[in-house]
């Protein structure tokens, strides 16, 4: 009889034990889990601020290649005017198409920097 209850508090024992242990585990499961989400959620943010970035960008340099087009569709003019003009035309585009890429430049250049940055 001894050994029966012996036994019998050997098994309520090793119950109580895994009990114990599958709370514990349940609960650092539970705290990796909150941590994981928590570094997902830090980095998902991170990744929406650089991809506001990329849209503005996208932008600007949008915007700049419709200023480019749009100084090469004036090189289409009529041939009936003097050449004064004509030349001043001339002047004006290229200054402009000098602007445009010195946009772009430096555009590329900030963007480098950021990237160097990252």
């Amino acid at each position: 009889m001894l050994f029966f209850v012996f036994g019998a508090c050997a098994v309520a024992l090793t119950f109580a034990a895994i009990n114990l242990m599958a709370a514990k585990k349940r609960l650092v499961d539970h705290e990796i889990d909150q941590v994981i989400a928590q570094k997902l959620a830090t980095h998902r943010d991170a990744m929406t601020v650089e991809l506001l970035d990329l849209r503005e960008t996208n932008g600007v340099m949008r915007n700049l290649l419709m200023d480019i087009s749009e100084n090469e569709a004036t090189a289409k003019v009529v041939n009936d005017l003097p050449e004064d003009v004509m030349t001043r035309i001339a002047t004006n585009r290229t200054a402009r198409r000098r602007e445009l890429l010195a946009e772009v430049d430096a555009v590329l250049r900030s963007e480098e920097m950021t990237d160097a940055s990252m």
